[in-house]
């Protein structure tokens, strides 16, 4: 049977994958900037005339980088595979690219309007309670996790802030798990409860000692979840809503374990089961913790981004936690490319990237440019059982041509 790929995928469990294909494919943008018309090279940003944007080391108008950026998109969506992507793009508060690309069904055009499965997105939106809570006393990210659950492996030595940026050894419930994987491809509208997918967790062994290795597990996020809502005596979903999503304005997100979708969906397919199939209505109960499954529009997911990148919501000192670079010196990690607390911070960028039953997707922001970026995919029968997280690849070539002196680079590149 085929491995199926961990839904929720950083860049680091994926970059093998990208050296062994994706990259070799990739062809960098900035050599097509190059015949914009009316572009001037400028020795620096702050050269460029107002209205301009620094490209591939040359100043092109806003309507000519949004040109280029939908030409780039149309060229790789047969090259990758893609049935339809959906991508929006903003300066500051300004959209940039807001477009849709192929089409969701046969017949029906994919729209930025759509609502789509965001998957590990939502982490960030759980690690910023876990910091609201800590600014306001009610915990601290160094608290061990037997303070709150003591029935967890190591839970003596493994803290918050090792579940938040992955490091706390505990293995993942989907990964490496056949027998689960099996019941998944068995009956894909099943209904988990987080208490379920921990079992199944714990039925694998321990990777490696609390704070000795990266293992990228979405046990860590469904546990944190369980010590927010013992913290406070809500569930996490209500405290999402009102202490997140609704001051950040995010009106279309909607929290659901459920499969229905609260507007017209972006539909997904997949070929893991051995045939193309749509998958947009399966369960997806089973992809993380409680409160922390959710579905939105394209919008919604640049506007968090941004929001969040920004240390709205928390602290100057809780914002700087949030991007530490903690996990510097476990390896593959580098100071330029390294795991944050629920972030992957690449060059100054700061994203996730999920992969979650037929979507690959990314929710991107760099701080230094206030560019913030939202990107879904799609695949076609070739690509459906690939695993190649797509929307990844298409951030390294935006990356490449609208921010030149902060591409992402991946390792093995």
């Amino acid at each position: 049977m085929k491995l199926l790929r961990a839904p929720l995928v950083t860049v680091l469990a994926a970059a093998a994958l990208f050296c062994a294909g994706a990259l070799a494919a990739f062809v960098p943008v900035a050599s097509a900037a190059s015949a914009a018309p009316g572009a001037k090279e400028p020795s620096s940003a702050s050269t460029c005339e107002p209205g301009q944007l620094l490209v591939s080391s040359r100043c092109v108008g806003r309507r000519g980088a949004r040109r280029h950026i939908e030409a780039m998109v149309r060229e790789a969506m047969p090259e990758l595979g893609l049935r339809a992507t959906i991508m929006r793009v903003d300066t500051g508060e300004q959209p940039l690219v807001n477009a849709g690309f192929g089409n969701s069904m046969k017949g029906v055009p994919a729209s930025p309007k759509m609502y789509f499965r965001i998957g590990s997105i939502a982490i960030p939106y759980l690690i910023n309670l876990l910091l609201q809570l800590e600014d306001e006393g009610k915990l601290s990210l160094n608290d061990k996790l037997s303070k709150y659950r003591p029935n967890f492996p190591e839970a003596n030595e493994v803290t918050l802030r090792m579940l938040a940026d992955v490091t706390s050894g505990y293995p993942d419930w989907v990964q490496g798990n056949e027998p689960f994987q099996k019941l998944l491809f068995e009956n894909p509208f099943r209904q988990w409860t987080s208490n379920e997918l921990l079992h199944w967790a714990f039925t694998l062994p321990i990777p490696c000692k609390p704070g000795t290795c990266f293992h990228y597990a979405h046990t860590n996020f469904a546990i944190l979840s369980q010590v927010i809502a013992q913290v406070t005596g809500e569930p996490v979903s209500k405290l999402i809503r009102e202490k997140v999503l609704e001051p950040l304005g995010l009106d279309h997100t909607q929290v659901s374990r459920y499969p229905a979708m609260p507007g017209e969906a972006l539909h997904a397919y997949t070929g893991e089961r051995g045939v193309y199939e749509d998958d947009t209505f399966w369960s997806p109960s089973w992809t993380i913790g409680d409160g922390t499954v959710m579905t939105s529009p394209m919008a919604d997911v640049v506007h968090g981004a941004r929001a969040l990148g920004r240390g709205e919501l928390i602290s100057a000192h809780a914002n700087a936690e949030r991007t530490a670079p903690t996990s510097v010196g476990i390896p593959p990690f580098t100071k330029k490319l390294y795991y944050a607390l629920g972030i992957t911070i690449a060059n100054g960028w700061e994203f996730q990237n999920p992969f979650i039953d037929g979507y690959t997707g990314v929710s991107a922001y760099l701080k230094s440019q206030d560019i913030s970026v939202g990107i879904v995919t799609t695949q076609l029968p070739e690509s459906s059982a690939n695993g190649v997280g797509n929307a990844s690849i298409l951030l390294t070539r935006l990356s490449e041509y609208l921010t030149p002196t902060h591409p992402i680079e991946l390792p093995g590149a």
